[in-house]
């Protein structure tokens, strides 16, 4: 979210209730944040006056609260009032350090300054920077990311350490690419591409190529590299690339300005059928099943293809579109498995997740979550569930 001036700031935000807010990470509330030591603003908070039930939402936050480097704001929305949560409702919970400002705590009419600046500092990220999401995100751990002036001509850029010996476990890099005023951003990917693969990217590059840089972009992972070139819908696009859990080789892609018109997803399959005039008078008659398209994947298990049919009936019921699982054959060994496994890295100091149990046994072909490998083919613990998933429509 861009920071606005208070007259042009969205009045949907203005208008937001506090129990909305409350919710907000960004925003947790302005008196909790005193009680560490009560260093600003608030004098005292007089617990005998309180609610019982709401003590707790007056107790000392250490090691909770991050400021973000925001001084401390009597006058945000977020502020309890002086009487909040009083036994009574007139007796006084909070009060002011500056009785001067005892009347203005506990405003609702709209986001203080600080409280945008706030909601700007803690979610202008994602591949966004800078006060007012100007810039590329910081990179972590790698030295990587930036802002890219684009020409005619292409240029390169590449995950940490490509292609060998490949990324790390827990890097992150940004690259806000900007093109002349008037053109798009064109991206294609180039040379070898292999990401740790789940059937949820956890390591990933993404690509936010459309109107709005806010929303998340398209995750590429496991080993199929994207065949076609993407062009972005605006002068601006995103690259982003993220690793978790695992080392691998990463990506390399060449970027451009361009004239061509938008191309921000895959073409997608055509199926043409001849249509046949509807003559029969019975129920339930329908035409053969059309072929199967490709698989959207070329192994793990974790590719989904489809066929049609239609009806020559004037009803039919039943299923005009199934939807199959395929390419079953285990997707190759990671070759960057056995450096992972040395260095014992599955957890990176942090909360291990369910992926540490599939990069543990990288070393055999891998299928994607809920089939296992059993000699070089996916298979699924539940007996012809990997034969074809179903979907009526």
């Amino acid at each position: 979210m861009r920071k606005k001036s208070g007259k042009s700031f969205n009045r949907f935000w203005e208008t937001l209730s506090v129990h909305f807010l409350e919710s907000t990470p960004a925003l947790f509330l302005e008196s909790v944040e005193t009680l560490r030591g009560l260093p600003v603003g608030v004098q005292v908070i007089e617990r005998d006056f309180i609610l019982p039930s709401y003590i707790s939402d007056f107790l000392q936050r250490d090691d909770e609260i991050d400021t973000l480097g925001i001084p401390y704001d009597l006058g945000s929305v977020m502020h309890y009032g002086s009487t909040a949560f009083s036994v009574d409702q007139k007796s006084k919970t909070v009060i002011t350090r500056d009785s001067l400002y005892q009347q203005t705590i506990g405003q609702r009419e709209k986001l203080s300054f600080y409280d945008v600046a706030t909601i700007n500092t803690a979610y202008c990220k994602d591949g966004l920077g800078g006060d007012n999401c100007e810039k590329n995100e910081e990179a972590k751990n790698a030295e990587c990311g930036g802002v890219i002036e684009l020409s005619d001509d292409w240029k390169t850029l590449e995950s940490p350490n490509y292609p060998d010996p490949g990324y790390d476990a827990d890097q992150k890099c940004s690259w806000l690419l900007k093109a002349p005023k008037g053109k798009r951003v064109e991206i294609e990917f180039i040379e070898d591409f292999s990401f740790l693969c789940t059937s949820t990217c956890v390591d990933f590059v993404e690509l936010k190529i459309s109107d709005d840089l806010r929303n998340t972009g398209f995750r590429f992972c496991c080993y199929d590299k994207p065949e076609i070139s993407f062009v972005s819908q605006s002068d601006t696009a995103i690259v982003l690339f993220r690793s978790q859990l695992s080392t691998d080789i990463g990506f390399k892609i060449q970027v451009k300005s361009t004239d061509s018109e938008p191309r921000t997803t895959l073409a997608p399959t055509i199926i043409t059928t001849t249509s046949t005039p509807i003559t029969v008078d019975a129920p339930n008659v329908w035409a053969d099943w059309g072929e199967w398209s490709m698989c959207s994947r070329t192994c793990g298990g974790c590719g989904i293809r489809s066929r049609v049919r239609s009806c020559r009936s004037k009803k039919c019921e039943g299923r005009r579109q199934e939807f199959a699982t395929c390419n079953l054959k285990a997707c190759p060994v990671d070759k960057h498995c056995a450096k992972l496994l040395s260095n014992n890295r599955l957890c990176n100091g942090k909360v291990c997740t369910k992926n540490d149990i599939a990069i543990s046994s990288c070393d055999a072909p891998q299928c994607c979550p809920p089939f296992q490998n059993v000699d070089g083919m996916c298979q699924s613990d539940q007996e012809n569930q990997h034969d074809e998933l179903w979907l009526s429509i």
